[in-house]
């Protein structure tokens, strides 16, 4: 895992974030892959809003760091010069719990988005649901909230550029 928290955080799930049903590449053990372009544009989205670090909420945080399929992710996201920073701690659906005790325990973190395809229990947490962006592939991305926050306002903007 990489650097120091910034004070910009983007909580990325993988799966309808990064590939879609529609991905073709799969991992060398048969899941569905990831798309460069996708990796691209949260590359340059993040870049572009003056950098950012990533914090895994998705299911692949559960792999070993050892394991095929998450150095894929790693080598993946590196290409774009992005590394993972470090993951939430949550099982059976309760994204939003792991994300909202990650950000207890790293105060410094003053503003995030979260990327995800599922709700999760994210409105559970009102600060977590303005600034949940609902994907279908990250070009897909749009408000959970219908008063995001600017943060998430100012990411997806970026989103739509490339």
């Amino acid at each position: 895992m990489g650097k120091k928290h910034k004070n910009f955080v983007v909580f990325l799930d993988v799966d309808g974030v990064l590939n879609t049903r529609t991905t073709v590449q799969q991992t060398s053990k048969g899941y569905q892959g990831i798309d460069d372009a996708r990796v691209e544009v949260l590359a340059k989205t993040i870049s572009k809003f003056g950098g950012a670090d990533i914090v895994l909420s998705s299911d692949w945080k559960e792999l070993e760091p050892t394991d095929e399929d998450y150095r894929y992710l790693v080598s993946k996201l590196a290409r774009y010069g992005l590394i993972i920073s470090g993951h939430t701690q949550d099982r059976m659906y309760k994204r939003g719990a792991g994300i909202a005790a990650y950000l207890e325990e790293h105060p410094e973190i003053k503003e995030y988005v979260i990327l995800d395809d599922c709700r999760f229990d994210f409105q559970s947490y009102p600060k977590l649901w303005e600034r949940l962006l609902l994907t279908e592939g990250i070009e897909h991305a749009r408000f959970a909230a219908g008063t995001p926050a600017v943060e998430t306002m100012v990411f997806l903007n970026y989103v739509k550029l490339f």
